[in-house]
């Protein structure tokens, strides 16, 4: 069954995501509450089956990468990156860090990094073109000048 919604996620239905993403770790030794989690997802796509997927472009591509501190059990962090052009996702990913963090700033710098080649190829692909590319992100005020941020910044 998570397969088969892996599928649904990966093709059509992008809002599910981050719980197939937990889902999909858990499919070795799955207990009680993965399996309310997984009835959770099942129960969420029928009730909303009027939803649709809308893509409307503009001129401006925009990304977000966020990352969420030590939340699997293993003490690793969660990440997701959405790329907009316009109304709706045109890129979106989530997925377990694959490095442990010390703080929640180093895990929102490594998922920048980790986002990184894929924000570049799509600003080259449409450097190629008319459009140009912005990328939000959001760091801890205190961490602001930390060599990496600046570094991130001149890249941008």
């Amino acid at each position: 069954m998570v397969a088969k919604l892996l599928y649904l996620c990966r093709r059509t239905r992008q809002d599910i995501q981050t719980a197939m993403a937990f889902l999909c770790t858990r499919v070795k030794n799955p207990d009680k509450d993965d399996y309310k989690k997984l009835t959770r997802v099942i129960q969420y796509l029928r009730d909303m089956t009027k939803m649709m997927l809308t893509i409307e472009p503009n001129n401006n591509p925009r990304w977000w990468v966020v990352s969420s501190y030590i939340v699997h059990p293993d003490m690793k962090s969660h990440m997701g990156i959405f790329m907009s052009i316009g109304k709706g996702g045109g890129y979106t990913a989530s997925h377990k860090q694959k490095l442990n963090m010390k703080s929640s700033t180093e895990a929102e710098i490594v998922a920048i990094d980790d986002a990184m080649g894929q924000i570049l190829w799509t600003r080259q692909f449409f450097g190629r073109s008319r459009y140009t590319s912005t990328c939000h992100y959001h760091i801890p005020r205190q961490q602001k000048d930390h060599p990496a941020i600046r570094e991130w910044e001149g890249v941008q």
